[in-house]
């Protein structure tokens, strides 16, 4: 799903780097377009990577700064276009055609070697020729002031492509995945940085090992809300900077989907919890077992018609499904189309931005109680919660 569909999966990068002096807009519409999406509808490729416009993702052009300009943002498409061959069909089309090389060469009884590569490759390229691609198209948001990158995907293979065909087109920019301890390093006021630092348990400053060495932020910030749910009104206010009013009142908790996970004697196991839940019995008794509360759908409420949903991945805090209240713009019959998209699409980064400011603000409330010289005590809470039956 694309940026402005009901829901999309995003995942946020923080850039670091500089453009050149004096860089344009028209400039980096220059440096889209040079690795911009080619067709190969009408040729026998097996693949085409490029970018392509969020406005008509059949054009790896960028004529003009409008065509990937909006306000603060420069929006584009990342769009992978690819043939697959079934396996079934291939293997009959081998078949047939060493079928037909056997007929015309009756002194031999079987296809040999070299013949029978030069009869594969030919099989696959009559194929392909036949087969039409498959496109798959992953919406891309670069926020100029906020120096932050969202990318409509959480396929780990196309998250590799995006940043390396992004570093082509930009070499002077780096992106670094904006995971758990660097979000909590952003949210947190100066007097806990301190002991965020304390508490970070890789020994360098890699992406990936700031993953793995604390997975215990996502895993603590979801137990804690799954006891907040409970055993609270779920009531919090935005506290951090964004479209939304300091101290505006919201709801979040927990429903819906749990996914914990835990070692066991023949291996990782995992255990979904899916549906509305009273108590939370099975979740209690997969926690008391061992298992890690890995993630859980999120609900973030203002009022009945403002609500924002996410399946919400505590490793690295990808936002899975993320779903934002339909606002659709006035609109009029005599209004430009192009000014008409960009009103839908900064609507929909508006959007977009109160549910990560609400999330930020979740974020923050949980690491205030986590660094304070009381967290064992809420901790002892949470615990004997989880024994009760």
């Amino acid at each position: 799903m694309g940026i402005l569909a009901a829901s999309a999966s995003i995942c946020h990068f923080r850039i670091s780097g500089s453009l050149p002096e004096g860089t344009s807009r028209d400039w980096i519409a220059e440096q889209l377009s040079k690795q911009g999406f080619q067709s190969i509808e009408q040729t026998s490729d097996e693949l085409s990577i490029g970018w392509a416009r969020l406005d008509d993702p059949d054009s790896g052009r960028f004529e003009h700064a409008g065509h990937c300009s909006r306000d603060q943002h420069i929006c584009f498409s990342l769009r992978q276009d690819r043939r697959r061959i079934p396996a079934a069909l291939y293997k009959r089309q081998v078949a047939h055609l060493s079928e037909q090389f056997l007929q015309n060469r009756p002194e031999l009884k079987r296809v040999p070697k070299g013949d029978m590569e030069d009869i594969r490759e030919r099989s696959r390229s009559l194929l392909m020729a036949r087969t039409l691609p498959n496109p798959s198209i992953y919406d891309v948001d670069w926020d100029t002031e906020q120096n932050l990158i969202r990318f409509c995907s959480l396929n780990q293979k196309m998250i590799e492509t995006f940043l390396g065909l992004f570093h082509q087109s930009f070499p002077s920019l780096r992106l670094t995945l904006y995971h758990p301890m660097a979000r909590a390093s952003q949210v947190v006021p100066e007097e806990l940085q301190q002991g965020l630092q304390q508490a970070n348990r890789a020994q360098t400053d890699s992406a990936i090992e700031q993953i793995d060495a604390n997975r215990w932020l996502g895993n603590d910030f979801l137990h804690w809300l799954l006891y907040r749910t409970l055993n609270s009104d779920s009531r919090y206010a935005v506290r951090r900077p964004g479209p939304l009013l300091d101290n505006e009142p919201f709801l979040a908790y927990l429903d819906d989907r749990l996914l914990m996970i835990g070692g066991g004697q023949e291996g990782q196991q995992k255990i979904v919890v899916a549906g509305p839940q009273d108590s939370y019995g099975e979740v209690k008794a997969a926690l008391r077992q061992g298992k890690l509360l890995e993630e859980a759908t999120l609900h973030m409420l203002r009022d009945d018609e403002s609500a924002w949903k996410m399946t919400l991945k505590g490793e690295r805090f990808y936002f899975g499904s993320f779903r934002t209240p339909m606002i659709k713009p006035d609109s009029d019959p005599n209004d430009d189309p192009a000014a008409e998209a960009e009103a839908a699409f900064l609507t929909k980064v508006g959007a977009i931005e109160e549910g990560e400011q609400m999330f930020d603000s979740l974020l923050l409330e949980f690491l205030n109680r986590r660094l304070a010289v009381d967290w064992a005590d809420e901790l002892n809470k949470i615990q004997a919660w989880v024994q009760e039956n």
